[in-house]
């Protein structure tokens, strides 16, 4: 009897169902073999994008494989962050994400992406506090000046964000709504022109990261009346948290993280976890994080799971609170 060629038998008992396919060899195949995407729902250059270059390049050398970073910004990040979500989950697409991807659903019904459905949790690389900064100009020295400041002239405070249902916004009009202040809010298109204008004296106050004031609170442009954590940051040493000035409830941060699209293996998973982690321990990258006025903070991945449902439940209730909502 004539043989089958090996492959045509293969196909063959794959059709009749007596081997699975992929074989347990491709289901086992090494990873990885290519390199690897993380994707940055931001334009380059950015906080975000920094963060990602640095990271992408350590995790790089970890893994044996390029990690390439691509940028696909736009829609405050709905897009990178769906593009991210729709991938293969085969390990060679990855996220770099922000609070955004919690923060969206508490202020906008129609996000599409839900974290928890949409993305497995790989690791916390970072908090970046915000800090609560006036112009100089403004006589102003701590936050009591400032609530007494603004209920001495109702209406006259404009406050500034990077878009309406941004974190800065939620943040700001919790402060308002607890302290009963009358401020304006004026959204930008982000946070460099706000900067610009508050410095112009054209907006008087302005939650923002800390990495973009340093340079303009050394220079004395600008003045930092509190910090959003329950401990002062040693890049602001002198400024007390908003906690000491008995607001308690103002600790939030603007976290960045490493999501993979749901249903990438376990294994990968793991292996991108425990690299990732070794990274973010590094001294010469805690120094240097630590020194932007950012706080590194690696965790497992179960951790990071729990630490998002932590942060998604607190962004709605700000929401809820303030009654922020994205633009329609």
């Amino acid at each position: 009897m004539t043989q089958l060629p090996k492959r045509l038998l293969a196909a063959c008992l794959a059709a009749l169902g007596l081997v699975s396919a992929p074989s347990r060899a491709q289901a086992d195949a090494p990873w990885p073999t290519r390199p690897v995407q993380m994707i940055v729902a931001y334009p380059p250059a950015g906080g975000t994008d920094i963060l990602a270059r640095l990271v992408a390049t350590e995790l790089g050398r970890a893994i044996g494989q390029p990690v390439v970073v691509v940028n696909r910004s736009g829609a405050s990040g709905a897009i990178g962050t769906e593009t991210a979500a729709r991938a293969a989950p085969d390990g060679y697409t990855l996220l770099l994400a922000t609070a955004n991807v919690t923060l969206n659903p508490a202020v906008d019904p129609k996000t599409r992406v839900n974290p928890t459905r949409d993305f497995v949790p790989v690791t916390l690389l970072s908090e970046s506090p915000f800090a609560l900064v006036v112009p100089s100009t403004l006589r102003v020295k701590s936050l009591a000046d400032m609530i007494a400041y603004s209920r001495a002239h109702p209406g006259a405070i404009s406050f500034a964000s990077t878009g309406i249902g941004s974190p800065q916004q939620l943040a700001a009009e919790l402060l308002k709504r607890t302290s009963s202040l009358d401020w304006v809010h004026v959204p930008y298109q982000g946070g460099g022109p706000a900067l610009n204008d508050m410095m112009a004296g054209n907006v008087q106050v302005m939650f923002s990261n800390v990495l973009p004031v340093l340079p303009h609170l050394e220079a004395g442009k600008l003045r930092a009346l509190g910090v959003s954590t329950t401990q002062r940051l040693p890049a602001l040493p002198d400024t007390p948290t908003l906690v000491e000035q008995g607001h308690a409830e103002m600790v939030f941060s603007f976290w960045s993280g490493v999501l993979a699209p749901a249903g990438t293996p376990p294994a990968i998973v793991a292996r991108l976890n425990e690299a990732l982690m070794k990274i973010m321990q590094e001294p010469a990258i805690v120094e240097r994080l630590t020194r932007e006025g950012s706080i590194v903070k690696p965790l497992p991945s179960a951790e990071f799971a729990t630490y998002l449902a932590a942060d998604a439940a607190r962004w709605k209730r700000m929401a809820a609170l303030t009654g922020v909502r994205a633009e329609p």
